[in-house]
Parts: structure tokens; sequence; C-alpha cells
């Protein structure tokens, strides 16, 4: 009998899709691995145990076993389900256009620990309904504009420049180029400029 290879790593998941009747792929971006798709079996069955758990923008440790294809979710124990983030509407925009982000600009996986910290940061950060947020976004005196710094650092680790100072309609620009880079529109873009 052949021995089913298993390994552990802590993930961020930022996007599901239903696959078949059952099943559930999950987008995760890793720490030890990066950006991952893996395949959670049976997940939508009422008796599954991971059924609820592994949901969207959750965090935990993630147990994998190897396939020739997707690897397989065997287990999934939560350490933040940044249930902040799923009540707030305007925290919620902003990680679904955060996922996206790096969904469509990094291609496979690979690990890189400055990707890991931007994003577990950025998801702590939205988890709190701070006084600091409006300052973050750039509302305030002093404040740093969230989005474009999320932006900035994440093209930075990819190895691509930021987009140059614009003008009056600079984050319809900052969107183009991020599209152009991703090959594809940016979808939660839309929804997120409805919000805030």
């Amino acid at each position: 009998m052949k021995k089913v290879s298993v390994y552990k790593t802590e993930g961020i998941i930022i996007k599901a899709a239903d696959l078949g009747e059952l099943d559930r792929l999950l987008f995760v971006y890793t720490r030890g691995y990066g950006k991952i798709t893996v395949r959670a079996i049976s997940t939508r069955k009422k008796e599954s145990k991971l059924r609820g758990v592994l949901e969207t923008f959750s965090r935990g440790e993630l147990m994998l076993a190897k396939s020739k294809t997707i690897d397989i979710v065997t287990d999934f124990q939560v350490s933040d389900s940044y249930a902040y983030v799923h009540k707030n509407l305007e925290n919620l925009a902003y990680a679904y256009y955060f996922a996206e982000l790096v969904d469509k600009l990094i291609p496979a996986p690979e690990r890189d620990e400055d990707i890991w910290r931007l994003v577990s940061r950025v998801f702590e950060v939205l988890n709190h309904p701070t006084p600091t947020l409006p300052l973050i976004k750039g509302r305030g005196k002093g404040g740093v504009n969230l989005q474009e710094a999320f932006e900035d650092k994440l093209l930075e680790f990819l190895g691509h420049p930021k987009p140059a100072k614009l003008g009056r309609n600079s984050s319809l620009q900052r969107l183009n180029y991020l599209q152009s880079l991703a090959g594809e529109q940016i979808n939660s873009a839309k929804f997120l400029g409805q919000i805030i």
C-alpha cells in the first residue's frame, strides 16, 4: 500500500468556490508555500467535520494530503475567523479587494515571508473596530491610505514598480495599472468603490 504524504502549513483562505455537488476549491495564501489551491472533499455535506470551518477570510493551520492533481484538506484548525471583518461591510469590501489582488497578481505557489506578513497584517488591521482605522485609510491628519499602502507593498514584494504619482483620476489610473499587471479585471474594486 502506498503511503500518503501529509503536510501542515498556516494559511488564510482568500477565496473559495464550489466544485461538483459536495466539494470546495480553496485558494489559500500560506506561510510555507505562498498561494496554493486545495480541495476540500465532501465539505458541503451536513455531517462534514470541516463544514462551517473552511470559510473565506479564516486563518488557521491546514493539514493537507498530497495528491497527483490538487492537494486535499484533511483538517483545519482555525486560529482567527476574523469575525469583525465579516460583520463590517467596509472592512469586508477591503478584504475582498486585497484578497483578489493577491489571487490575481500571484500566479503560482512560491513562499514569500514578506507577502505572508503583509497579508496577515492587513487582516489583523481590518479585524479591529479601532478609531485608528480611518487614520490608516487617510481620512485624518497624517494618516496613511491603507489601500495604496497595501498595493504599493504588494507590488514591491512582487518586483513591480509602484505606479507613478498620478493626477486627478489617480485611483482609476492605479486600478488600470494593477489590472494590466493581472491581465484581467479586479472585480472587487467596483464593490469597494461603492462602499467607501
